[in-house]
C-alpha cells in the first residue's frame, strides 16, 4: 500500500545505502527507486546491488521527485544525479543483469 500525494522534487545528500534500491539522506528519510524490487536479502545480487547503488549516490547529491510514500515511511521517487543520470534506470539495467 502507498500513499500518494503532491510531492516537489528536491535535491539532498545520500549518507548511507539501505538495500540495493535504497538510500538514507543526510535529513534521514528513506528514499526507495520507484518500480524497482530489491534482491533478496544476503544474496550475492543484494551485496552487487548494494556496491553499484553505493557507487552511483553516496556522498553525492541527488534529485528525488518522490511520488508516493510506502507503508513504511520510504519515499518511492524518481532519483537522478546532478549530471541528469537517471539512477532507477541504471539500476533497473544493472538489476536485470544481476538476477
Amino acid at each position: 500500500m502507498c500513499i500518494v500525494s503532491e510531492m516537489v522534487v528536491k535535491v539532498a545528500t545520500a549518507v548511507e545505502i539501505v538495500d540495493g534500491i535504497s538510500f538514507r539522506l543526510r535529513t534521514d528519510q528513506i528514499v526507495s527507486l520507484e518500480g524497482l524490487t530489491a534482491p533478496p536479502k544476503n544474496s550475492e545480487a543484494e551485496k552487487k546491488a548494494i556496491a553499484k547503488l553505493s557507487d552511483m549516490v553516496l556522498k553525492k547529491k541527488v534529485s528525488i521527485d518522490s511520488k508516493s510514500i510506502d507503508t513504511f515511511g520510504r519515499s518511492k521517487a524518481q532519483v537522478n544525479l546532478e549530471d541528469g543520470t537517471d539512477v532507477n534506470k541504471k539500476m533497473g539495467e544493472f538489476l536485470k543483469t544481476t538476477g
